[in-house]
């Protein structure tokens, strides 16, 4: 009898599974905490430092996506690949002419998203509302040579979203933006920068704005619907 029960729980923990896979595209917006310069104008001469903008920082994301859920919460984590683009814009004035120098930035972190969701039933549609926390580990930037990001990265966020149930799989539809909760740079080795072309790197935090698609398939028996139900 006792081991029919546990049976039975285990039956209904798989049932309120769902794995799948995702992806989609990220826009970094980066956020200066505080500016450096490898150059020190002894006339008092400040420089022009400016990052690029949000819409131009096109990423993408690939993940792994693994859901439990109730009748109305939803628990997600998108363990996965998040990898972030931006550029720095730098103008240095001297006695002749003005130098300016375009910096950019690629980096990919393995990251694993955890999300907590509220859903309200549409039947076919399931849309969402909910909050995100993250992890991230620094795989690789653009110059093997730089060392001036530290490894980890925290973020918090908002999620927002629509499941699409088409009876033998489930669309996840969904746009978060992610806040950035402390400095991604290296202080102690700012000026570390590899290459010898690029600038010192500021202080800055990076938030993120993502839309993604998911496809997940569900652990428990596939719905059986009215022939004579329809859905508007």
């Amino acid at each position: 009898m006792l081991t029919g029960t546990i049976r039975a729980q285990g039956s209904g923990f798989l049932n309120q599974l769902r794995i799948g896979f995702g992806g989609g595209v990220n826009m970094a917006q980066i956020v200066v905490l505080e500016s450096y310069n490898i150059y020190e104008d002894l006339s008092g001469a400040s420089y022009e430092n400016s990052y690029s903008n949000m819409l131009q920082n096109i990423g993408n994301q690939y993940f792994v996506q693994v859901e439990w859920f109730s009748k109305f919460l939803i628990v997600a984590l998108k363990p996965g690949t998040y990898t972030y683009r931006f550029s720095k814009h730098n103008e240095i004035d001297f006695t002749n002419e003005t130098v300016e120098q375009e910096t950019p930035y690629l980096l990919r972190y393995f990251s694993v998203p955890l999300e907590a969701r509220y859903s309200f039933d549409f039947q076919r549609f399931r849309p969402y509302t909910g909050g995100s926390v993250a992890y991230g580990h620094l795989l690789s930037s653009l110059d093997a040579s730089n060392e001036t990001f530290i490894r980890s990265k925290f973020t918090a966020g908002v999620v927002g979203g629509t499941y699409i149930d088409l009876r033998y799989v489930i669309l996840d539809l969904n746009v978060a933006y992610n806040f950035g909760l402390h400095n991604i740079t290296n202080k102690d080795d700012r000026y570390a920068t590899g290459s010898g072309e690029t600038f010192a790197l500021d202080d800055i935090m990076l938030n993120d704005l993502q839309i993604n698609l998911s496809i997940l398939f569900s652990l428990q028996k596939q719905k059986h619907y009215s022939n004579v139900e329809c859905f508007y």
